[in-house]
């Protein structure tokens, strides 16, 4: 479905306004509001062909009926065909200028068709004819969001707020820009918002640990992972993140099980394996830690982390320095800096 099909409520409510220029007391009139509203019913059917056939009749009745041209478009467009589409409702506008729905279904299709430019002249002249239209300046913020033009997004998204408070996606992209722009202070004050008005959007509780997060407010972070999770647990990222924060506070035993429940989920996620044998270790289970590093080598052979792990543990917990030194070399080959590690290698091999 495109955005389109969206529009019913609004096509009914034109369904209720007869167009000046067809004249209420020709019988013609009435004929075509009767062809018009059969067609709306075939659309509300999504039984698109045959629609067509009364849209064309009122229109021979009378060519310059907006309404008529604007839901032809539409089922043009959803039988794709959208130059054909764009042509009815460019004719639209022409019969009726203050048209501002048809001017919104405009500005997708050309949206659609990547004509970027026409789709943004569009949206703006449903904006021209009816300032407060909520869709269109819904419909505007989104273009700018596709677009990434993070400023016009912002402002975008700030006067739908104006219009409705309340709405999630604009709470959101506000947010989201404002974090883009490096205005992370700004970015809270929308978050905080939106986790309040809307407890159960995942992603407002992702942005909302994620700015704890960098801010280095731990508990605040852990609790809006644990927020996400307690709403979906079947994402890896917010158990990854909570596993890297309970390291952090050295919580072992809920950094463990914050990367076990990443490795469930995502068997072959090697940078969790790599931890989860970090806090194996911390928790002295030194045979976990060790299948858990080989198993994030065999992942990625790459990571030089994994390299220096195994090292510290054959040299400091299985006394087995030679082995350790094969490791170390590996670390320092993949880029290591350890100074203590490169000046060992040194000894060794003078």
């Amino acid at each position: 479905m495109t955005p389109l099909l969206s529009k019913i409520n609004q096509i009914g409510l034109f369904l209720l306004l007869t167009h000046l220029c067809i004249g209420s007391a020709s019988a013609r009139a009435g004929e075509a509001q009767d062809l018009l509203a059969q067609a709306f019913s075939a659309y509300q059917e999504q039984q698109w062909t045959s629609a067509i056939a009364p849209l064309e009749r009122a229109l021979a009745l009378y060519p310059g009926y907006a309404e008529a041209h604007h839901l032809l478009g539409l089922i043009l467009n959803n039988l794709e065909q959208p130059d054909k589409a764009i042509m009815e409702l460019q004719r639209a506008v022409e019969a009726y200028p203050q048209f501002a729905q048809a001017y919104v279904d405009l500005g997708f299709i050309y949206q659609e068709q990547a004509q970027f430019p026409k789709a943004e002249q569009s949206l703006n002249l449903a904006l021209k004819s009816y300032p407060k239209f909520l869709e269109a300046r819904i419909a505007l913020a989104a273009f700018y969001d596709q677009q990434q033009q993070a400023q016009k997004a912002i402002q975008a998204h700030q006067v739908v707020l104006e219009l409705d408070p309340h709405r999630v996606d604009s709470l959101y992209g506000v947010a989201f820009w404002l974090v883009q722009e490096q205005k992370p202070a700004e970015a809270q004050r929308y978050v905080d918002q939106l986790v309040s008005l809307h407890p159960t959007y995942i992603n407002g509780w992702l942005m909302a640990g994620s700015l704890a997060q960098q801010s280095g407010q731990v508990d605040k972070a852990i609790q809006a992972y644990q927020q996400v999770v307690s709403l979906n647990n079947n994402l890896v990222d917010p158990y990854f993140h909570l596993g890297v924060l309970y390291r952090q506070k050295e919580a072992y035993q809920e950094a463990a099980q914050a990367f076990e429940d990443v490795t469930k989920l995502d068997k072959n996620n090697a940078e969790a394996h790599v931890n989860l044998g970090v806090v194996y270790a911390a928790l002295s289970k030194i045979d976990q830690a060790e299948e858990e590093y080989r198993t994030a080598l065999a992942l990625n052979p790459q990571l030089a982390e994994v390299h220096y792990n195994l090292g510290l543990l054959y040299e400091f917990h299985r006394n087995a320095p030679q082995q350790a030194l094969k490791y170390y070399e590996e670390y320092v080959r993949l880029g290591g800096q350890d100074g203590r590690i490169q000046a060992l290698l040194k000894r060794t091999k003078s």
